[in-house]
């Protein structure tokens, strides 16, 4: 067996090393921060997605229930009114990333030694001479960093973000989303494990500080909490061209967000950054299976880019109005349930 690099220590580069690692092959994860469990910007968080849990496990090959706990309580805010969604209807689950002993991140840290991995941290890889040094069959899953979308010529969106993380009483569980006219995107605030976490983001334009304003009155009002501070960033999304999934870019394997894994409407990205990450591992050993693969993970991406196009051309009071009308009635919408949940890249993948 060969020595396989991986660059990145997220969900999709860790998900590669334990599967390369398990069949015979000398891994060796090169990853910028000093530790595990991603930038400090965002995480420590609760991270919310679909999942079919079981046929997931199944399909990587180990466990994630010790970084997952099912999400308890969601309500969706459209235009100042709440209306109540009951989560499993969608098999909703909360992912505890970041560098805690408790993550998703950490836990699959731990797996991923136990099978071998070699980590070296405080090892960045930014540009395209950086990329170019490195050996054939390489899996960049380098996530929400420009550096990798920039040196591997990868179309991206740059999103404007204001987020807020803080603590709370570890019993709280639940996720709030927030449509309304302060962004084309969403806002929500979540509560998980002692974490608190408010985020709103725009992807094609910054947020105005009026519209963050709005958007934490709303907040106040709804989780009765006054954000104290926040944090300002962008990072990329690839929901540029409705070409952007990719798994191959010269001799290197991409996987996660780099590859495209990720819903370009709601950007629901961690079953595809699990999913593609097993992929890109096959894609090591089997180009062709690897690619017939990815194919399957990425192939809602055209349809769900073009309902997200068609959604940013609506006058935002019109979009907020479809969100009310839809969730008032969701446990009844069988179809928009199922949209939700096959919708997410890496589903298609997944049988039971």
């Amino acid at each position: 067996m060969a020595e396989v690099t991986i660059v990145g220590a997220g969900l999709s580069g860790l998900t590669a090393a334990i599967n390369l690692a398990r069949r015979g092959h000398d891994v060796v994860v090169l990853e910028r921060e000093e530790r595990i469990g991603g930038s400090p910007l965002y995480h420590p968080s609760g991270q919310g997605s679909p999942l079919k849990l079981d046929a997931l496990q199944s399909y990587l090959g180990f466990e994630i229930t010790p970084g997952i706990e099912p999400i308890r309580d969601m309500t969706e805010i459209a235009g100042g009114k709440a209306l109540p969604i009951d989560p499993s209807l969608i098999n909703s689950y909360f992912f505890e990333r970041g560098p805690r002993s408790t993550s998703l991140d950490t836990y699959l840290y731990e797996v991923a030694k136990e099978a071998g991995v070699e980590f070296r941290f405080n090892n960045p890889v930014m540009s395209q001479e950086d990329m170019a040094q490195l050996p054939p069959n390489t899996i960049v899953a380098t996530g929400l960093h420009f550096e990798g979308f920039d040196a591997l010529r990868v179309p991206y969106l740059t999103s404007y973000h204001f987020t807020y993380k803080g603590t709370c009483d570890p019993e709280l569980n639940y996720v709030h989303m927030f449509h309304d006219t302060y962004t084309s995107d969403y806002g929500y605030t979540s509560a998980f494990r002692g974490i608190r976490y408010v985020h709103l983001f725009n992807r094609r334009e910054p947020i105005s500080f009026s519209s963050r304003d709005r958007f934490a009155e709303h907040v106040e009002r709804f989780d009765a909490f006054e954000v104290p501070e926040w944090n300002q960033f962008t990072f990329p999304v690839p929901a540029a061209t409705i070409r952007t999934p990719r798994i191959f870019v010269g001799s290197k394997i991409l996987a996660g967000t780099l590859a495209g894994a990720m819903d370009p409407v709601a950007f629901f990205g961690l079953n595809g950054a699990l999913v593609s990450g097993k992929i890109a591992a096959i894609a090591v050993e089997d180009k062709e299976r690897g690619w017939r693969e990815f194919q399957k993970c990425v192939s809602v991406f055209p349809t769900a880019y073009t309902l997200s196009r068609l959604k940013e051309l609506q006058p935002l009071p019109l979009s907020v109005l479809g969100f009310r009308l839809a969730f008032m009635n969701f446990d009844r919408l069988k179809l928009v349930q199922r949209i939700m949940v096959e919708g997410v890249p890496g589903m298609r993948c997944l049988t039971y």
